[in-house]
């Protein structure tokens, strides 16, 4: 499964590519695969010194979700 080459179909409408890369992406979730999670990378990005693990968490999010959002388009 390689979600960098899933492209949608010429008859393929947009809510059904979006469905099908949902789907995938469910499954990695499953499996534990997780995508642009590195903390020290995160860490860096981070104004603060120490962040917490809230904030930690947050931005890990936020840069996956930010990942996924770029590999959809």
């Amino acid at each position: 499964m390689n979600l960098m080459n899933l492209y949608q179909g010429k008859v393929q409408d947009i809510q059904e590519f979006s469905d099908q890369y949902m789907a995938m992406q469910k499954v990695c979730d499953e499996l534990g695969l997780k995508f642009g999670r590195f903390t020290d990378d995160v860490k860096a990005e981070l104004k603060e010194n120490d962040p917490s693990n809230a904030q930690l968490k947050n931005a890990i999010d936020k840069i996956e979700e930010e990942h996924h959002a770029i590999i959809f388009l």
